[in-house]
């Protein structure tokens, strides 16, 4: 088993012989086992990062594999699993700080990492993996121990401390059962005049140099709205001019100890409550710049003009300072601006980034333009190179940078569009007809159940209803579509675009409301009308490949998702099946197939032998770092094309990659530019036999005839990275299924042998996820739009 603690590595492929991880910014290394010498560390790169563990592989019983950072370090290191050589006798590794108070329960290091809870007969009760992790521990063990002469009902029994990293061993005598927990204390400001000492799982000490006082902080009980004091007024005089002493932090919770005028305090997570911190904020956008301007104050005891810096995202991204033109004049010194460059808000390839307060080298809190900041709301964008940087409120308040690729409703002739819209739906709007906007991915193209939906609709009686199809002008599809039904088609980012969108009734598409415009949209007021228009989710492909439940998936499933899902459009029970897992009801579903496969045919004389396997979306890093040869979706490429070279079958075959992959691929290997199709659509209407691993277009390849077949020979690889398991497997899935190249060379033979026949076994497996073949899911999807009233 495979633990990844922290995200600066990417496993891209792993087993008990190799490990192959990239790594942002500095390059990829595949690493094989046996180059790797037992118990002796491999330093693999520099990088400034906290000493962790950050990657853990069980690699058999006899090894436990480990990448980690030490003093700005990378290593590796392959480690005999066994308790004879702790802690581990090499250079380059851990050394834990450990205090056993009772010789009947003990701790003792194992290895580089390992935690060994010892009873008095030296054998281990229990062993803990993830110390030098940020991963929570907190579990009870029954365990009978010697009383001694002790009364307390509980007793410490050992602590064990590395860096940030805290072990608390404590026993409990009434329930006779140990608890160990984990604290992670970290000083994130820290005074020289102030001593912090852990004293159990829930208590820590404080005390000073100036004075033979303590004070003892029960952390767990403290309220978030109350400090507590720790030394009294005469004590605020040896700090001068300070506001904050310390910042803490335990288990992820701030602490801030300060000063008030009659003592020294301390707070839990509440840093405006420290500061006192009060703003009145607006924002300017200039060419180059972002002007943040207005009254910017901290009232609380030694703070004003303590935090005047801005930061993005955390303490190494120091942006502005807080500029007080009128400092002199006392109604007028809490006013002035940040002058924030456009340029500095793109910080690396991640979309979000808070802004942040804080003092010269530190955050402090989250950046107010008001009190209460409304919610999700866009304050100002501008135009930077290709990009669009925006100033906005995320769905927690906080102020946040967003930066994405420029788009043309953004433009300002498409914003005063935009506003003329929204003010002319208030005045005119049919209020006996529905209004009905039907669309495909981003309204560029049609060609799925979007359109098939419009198409019969517009043959249909829909006196209650308009209908528009959405589509950019610059669209393949435009001139047919515009040409066929005129006024109905509406030109994407024109007026009337935007005037239907405020006056939309229904949205009916293959996509999820926003690509009506756009796949990111943060223009609030098309926003927020878009999030409320109930949307009929026609789907693109059926939902029975890759698993609902992996991480990338959460943003559709039902309490994630802010979209009005009026009904979503399924093809069989068993595919319901997958939604029930994203928490949708039986009503949330429709029945009725998927419109967009009345019309999937194969073309006469289709012959081709289609393969695409599906994104690999955690190899990215290495993709747009133009390191595609070591991906193992290129590989995989590689592989099957060059076993189809070997038997004769190159020119039937038909690569359906990802888009990198087939400009690589023309770019360094012209002699397979002509198998290579960019167009999945155009490559289902021509194939006979269709490959995939996991991809949702098998299901609409053998609904045209192709025969399909499943190449799972990275079958465990691929579910490890889902970190989840798909729902078609061995036992359900509609075709042959086969683990290595060689079979899958065979099982193409024996198709074009057998003149593409499939057996019955996987008709009936395919009839179980898609349960329609009559050629009438359009009609079916017509017919609740009917009885619903909305058409």
């Amino acid at each position: 088993m495979l633990n990844t603690y922290n995200n600066l590595i990417e496993v891209l492929e792993y087993d008990d012989t190799l490990i192959h991880i990239f790594v942002k910014n500095v390059q990829s290394f595949k690493i094989y086992m046996d180059d790797l010498t037992a118990d002796d560390p491999k330093f693999l790169f520099d990088y400034e990062v906290r000493d962790q563990i950050l990657i853990e592989y069980q690699i058999d019983d006899e090894y436990i594999l480990y990448i980690y950072a030490l003093e700005n370090k990378i290593y590796i290191l392959k480690e005999t699993k066994n308790r004879t050589s702790r802690p581990l006798k090499s250079k380059n590794t851990f050394t834990f700080s450990i205090e056993n108070n009772f010789k009947h329960l003990s701790i003792e290091q194992i290895g580089l990492a390992r935690i060994a809870i010892i009873d008095k007969d030296n054998e281990a009760i229990h062993e803990i993996d993830d110390f030098l992790t940020t991963n929570p521990i907190d579990f009870n063990i029954e365990w009978p121990l010697y009383r001694g002469k002790t009364k307390a009902r509980f007793i410490v029994v050992s602590m064990v401390h590395y860096d940030i990293y805290h072990i608390i061993l404590t026993y409990d005598y009434l329930n006779e059962e140990f608890n160990v927990f984990k604290i992670l204390f970290n000083a994130i400001i820290d005074n020289p005049n102030l001593t912090f000492t852990i004293r159990n799982r829930n208590e820590f000490e404080i005390s000073n140099k100036f004075t033979t006082d303590t004070a003892i902080v029960n952390f767990k009980r403290m309220n978030k709205f109350v400090p507590e004091n720790l030394f009294g007024k005469s004590l605020v005089k040896k700090f001068k001019n300070e506001n904050i002493l310390a910042i803490y932090t335990i288990n992820m919770a701030r602490y801030f100890v300060y000063l008030q005028t009659n003592g020294v305090f301390i707070a839990r997570s509440n840093p405006i409550r420290v500061t006192q911190h009060k703003s009145n904020l607006k924002v300017l956008s200039t060419r180059n710049n972002f002007y943040i301007f207005g009254r910017f104050t901290h009232h609380a005891f030694n703070s004003f003009q303590k935090y005047e810096y801005l930061y993005l995202r955390n303490s190494d991204h120091k942006m502005a300072k807080f500029q007080r033109p009128f400092s002199h004049i006392k109604y007028l010194k809490r006013y002035g601006y940040f002058k924030v460059p456009v340029s500095s808000l793109n910080i690396d390839e991640r979309i979000h980034h808070n802004l942040f307060v804080g003092n010269e080298d530190k955050i402090i809190h989250n950046l107010r333009f008001k009190k209460s900041d409304e919610k999700v709301k866009t304050y100002t964008f501008r135009k930077h190179n290709d990009n669009l940087q925006i100033l906005r409120t995320n769905l927690q308040g906080n102020i946040t940078s967003t930066t994405i690729p420029y788009s043309e409703e953004y433009s300002l002739v498409n914003r005063i569009k935009i506003r003329a819209a929204q003010m002319v739906s208030k005045l005119f709007k049919n209020k006996n007809k529905n209004v009905n906007l039907y669309f495909e991915k981003k309204s560029d193209k049609a060609d799925e159940s979007g359109f098939r939906v419009f198409e019969k609709v517009m043959k249909t009686d829909t006196s209650n209803s308009v209908n528009y199809f959405i589509l950019n002008k610059q669209s393949d599809h435009y001139p047919f579509m515009k040409e066929k039904y005129g006024s109905n088609v509406i030109e994407k980012y024109s007026f009337k675009h935007y005037l239907c969108i405020f006056n939309a009734d229904h949205l009916i598409a293959s996509e999820l409301s926003n690509h009506v415009l756009n796949d990111r949209l943060f223009i609030d007021s098309l926003r927020n009308k878009i999030m409320e228009v109930p949307l009929v989710f026609l789907q693109h492909g059926i939902m029975f490949a890759k698993p609902v439940d992996n991480p990338m998936a959460f943003g559709f499933h039902k309490d994630k998702n802010s979209y009005n899902m009026y009904k979503s459009v399924i093809s069989s029970e068993l595919e319901a099946g997958e939604f029930y897992k994203m928490k949708y009801d039986r009503e949330d579903l429709l029945l009725t197939g998927l419109a967009t496969f009345d019309h999937a045919k194969l073309d006469p004389g289709a012959d081709k032998i289609a393969f695409m396997p599906t994104y690999r979306y955690w190899e990215e890093g290495l993709i747009y770092n133009n390191n595609i040869e070591e991906t193992t979706y290129y590989n995989t490429l590689i592989k099957v094309i060059k076993a189809f070279e070997k038997e004769g079958l190159l020119d039937k075959l038909l690569i359906v990659p990802h888009n990198k992959f087939s400009e690589h691929i023309y770019r360094n290997m012209p002699e397979y530019k002509d198998i290579i199709s960019d167009n999945p659509s155009e490559a289902l209407k021509v194939s006979k036999v269709f490959i995939t691993d996991y991809s949702s277009a098998i299901y609409d390849a053998q609904y045209r005839g192709a025969c399909p077949i499943f190449y799972w020979e990275e079958k465990d690889y691929l579910i490890k990275q889902y970190k989840a398991i798909p729902p078609v497997n061995d036992e359900n899935a509609p075709g042959p299924v086969v683990y290595n190249v060689e079979e899958l060379v065979d099982t193409v033979k024996h198709a074009i042998k057998n003149n593409y026949h499939l057996e019955k076994e996987y008709k009936d497996k395919y009839l179980k996820i898609n349960q329609f073949n009559d050629g009438k899911n359009t009609d079916r999807i017509i017919e609740f739009l009917n009885s619903e009233g909305i058409i």
